[in-house]
């Protein structure tokens, strides 16, 4: 099957999720604990002083890397636990490439960048919203159509 008959009809830059929370490299683990419990978020992005995405610290890295190996949160820096290999999509990557690449990469998580600056984030609960919407259009599409239904 052709990937282009396949898109989705609203364009990454209109479901991504703008309000992206960001952490400095040098800032202790702690903060980066903070802001995930008060803004309810698996993670935040490390960016450096001209927004550029650099890493990203999900919960999974503050549990493995900080607290099971008994660390002190306010004397670890955030790029100490970071996941460094940053994976990042263009804001103007199709959906199914995204799809792609998260699999691949066995992520949920990617900041959208534009010219290399952060411009949001996008996630596999966000692009499950978008699928299922396209396909419930689909259903009725069908059904309205059908003579069986």
């Amino acid at each position: 099957m052709n990937k282009t008959l396949i898109r989705s009809t609203k364009p990454l830059k209109e479901i991504l999720n703008r309000n992206v929370i960001t952490i400095g490299p040098t800032a202790p683990v702690s903060e980066a604990a903070y802001l995930m419990m008060s803004e309810d978020i698996g993670a935040v992005i490390v960016v450096d002083e001209e927004m550029s995405p650099i890493g990203i610290l999900t919960d999974r890295d503050l549990v493995i890397s900080v607290i099971a190996e008994g660390r002190i949160p306010e004397e670890v820096i955030v790029e100490e636990v970071m996941s460094k290999d940053l994976v990042y999509v263009d804001e103007d990557t199709n959906i199914l490439d995204i799809l792609s690449t998260l699999s691949e990469y066995s992520i949920r998580r990617m900041p959208v960048t534009k010219d290399g600056r952060l411009t949001g984030i996008i996630s596999v609960d966000d692009l499950i919203v978008v699928i299922a919407t396209e396909l419930t259009d689909l259903a009725m599409a069908l059904s309205s159509k059908s003579k069986v239904l």
